[in-house]
């Protein structure tokens, strides 16, 4: 009699553990899948961010600028290379 209501109770408990892991297993399949369409939808947002910078300092852009300032390209002596 002991025995067995171990043995039941062992059953139980080990059904309990089961679906205890199969259900933070699917929640964290949840976030993940969330947490991913999140990166996606950021990773795209970076990408058109980068696009609108090189857009707004595309090298025609800055030269017509320049030259509405009447700014004027520097000398090869008075450019300096940092590395």
């Amino acid at each position: 009699m002991y025995k067995s209501f171990l043995l039941i109770t062992f059953i139980i408990f080990s059904i309990f553990v089961y679906l205890w892991q199969q259900n933070i297993s699917t929640r964290l399949a949840y976030k993940v899948n969330n947490l991913q369409v999140e990166y996606d939808k950021i990773n795209s947002e970076n990408d058109i961010l980068r696009l609108k910078i090189n857009s707004i300092l595309s090298l025609e852009k800055m030269y017509k600028i320049a030259n509405e300032k009447g700014l004027l390209c520097p000398d090869e002596k008075s450019i300096i290379y940092i590395d």
